[in-house]
């Protein structure tokens, strides 16, 4: 008979430890790790402290305690267990273990329960209010991204705001009303005083994510620099887009994984891509309905999405992910994974393919469209 991680003399703390995982950052029932399936070094492979379980949120890979020990050395689950056992000094038979994290439960960080999704609409609609866009920023949204101006206003782009106004704006909006404490990106920091977690170094264009109920849910940042690790390879582009949380500062609040979705909800045929600008900036182009995960493998809310478009008469979902899929095996697990959602809610779908000179189905639909307008004024 199977036994559950509750009768387990161990916890996934405690294969972390034996691992010798690179711990990046904790919250109350979390922790982030660099993941030692795929080699990413930037805190993306998140341990759930209270299931046991983990799952990387650059390579897709995931499951339990025993998958995480057997899938780093290559045995079965049996023979991880007894490892796992005799590595700890307890024995398979060993009632209790005393976790080695433990004494550092008291320095847990505080998180805040997160707000009701209208509450962190208000919030967002009113802290974007407060805020510009600067021309360097709009230029690029018209230069090089194709948009209008009508477009730029329209989809709400802002620019972040200056570090330090953010404690200002985080007040004025507690001030005025409006629900801070557990709205993702608001904390308490060292000081005890409300802010939100902008920084000069993550800088850039605002981007609104929109649920399908039109609600804004979360925000997501076009870096003007992308972050690289120490560690990265010269090929390695870094980091260019960042998901507004305050998730491991005191009170904050994780973003989740928000899915974008501009266009028609009752749309028969829903395209789906990565990256709520390539959404906005296709949809301009194509006048299609495009939902877009936050990244390739930040596939969680696609699940209730497609159950809500099945249900309202959306008959073929129509995956338009990056073309790196052929080369990246994240991005390919992603793109996998939107073709098993659709099919589990009994959505036709199928692949978009383009010219690979163009990595983003926006960029290929730019280019068409630039292509048209040339051939217009000849």
């Amino acid at each position: 008979m199977a036994i559950g991680t509750a009768d387990f003399p161990f916890s996934i703390l405690d294969v972390a430890a034996f691992l010798r995982l690179n711990i990046r950052r904790r919250g109350p029932d979390y922790v982030y790790a660099d993941c030692p399936i795929c080699g990413d070094r930037r805190g993306k492979m998140n341990l759930n402290l209270t299931k046991n379980v983990w799952r990387c949120n650059y390579c897709g890979e995931g499951g339990g305690m025993l998958a995480l020990y057997a899938k780093v050395y290559g045995v079965s689950s049996s023979a991880a267990y007894q490892e796992i056992c005799d590595a700890l000094q307890t024995g398979s038979a060993a009632p209790e273990y005393t976790v080695p994290y433990a004494a550092a439960s008291s320095n847990e960080i505080p998180q805040a329960e997160r707000a009701s999704v209208q509450e962190i609409h208000r919030t967002f609609t009113a802290m974007m209010s407060a805020l510009t866009l600067t021309p360097a920023h709009r230029e690029h949204l018209r230069g090089k991204r194709g948009l209008t101006d009508a477009g730029i206003e329209q989809f709400g782009f802002k620019s972040t705001p200056p570090p330090q106004l953010c404690r200002t704006l985080a007040r004025r909006l507690a001030e005025r009303g409006y629900t801070v404490q557990g709205v993702p990106g608001f904390y308490v920091d060292d000081y005890g005083k409300l802010t939100v977690k902008f920084h000069q170094r993550t800088s850039g264009i605002l981007i609104p994510i929109h649920s399908v109920d039109g609600l804004l849910c979360g925000l997501q940042t076009r870096l003007d620099k992308p972050i690289r690790d120490k560690d990265d390879p010269p090929e390695k582009e870094g980091i260019k887009y960042l998901t507004l949380s305050s998730a491991g500062k005191k009170m904050g609040t994780t973003s989740k994984s928000p899915v974008h979705f501009v266009g028609d909800p009752c749309s028969r045929v829903v395209y789906v891509t990565e990256g709520a600008l390539k959404a906005d900036i296709a949809h301009t182009l194509t006048g299609r309905t495009f939902a877009a995960t936050i990244g390739a493998n930040n596939t969680a809310g696609l699940d209730q999405l497609f159950a809500f478009l099945s249900r309202n008469g959306t008959e073929e979902i129509i995956e338009a992910e990056d073309m790196d899929k052929y080369r990246n095996p994240a991005v390919n697990r992603g793109a996998a994974k939107v073709h098993q959602v659709a099919i589990k809610h009994g959505m036709a779908c199928r692949q978009l393919i383009w010219d690979p000179q163009y990595k983003g189905i926006d960029d290929w639909q730019l280019a068409l469209h630039r292509r048209e307008q040339q051939n217009e004024e000849q």
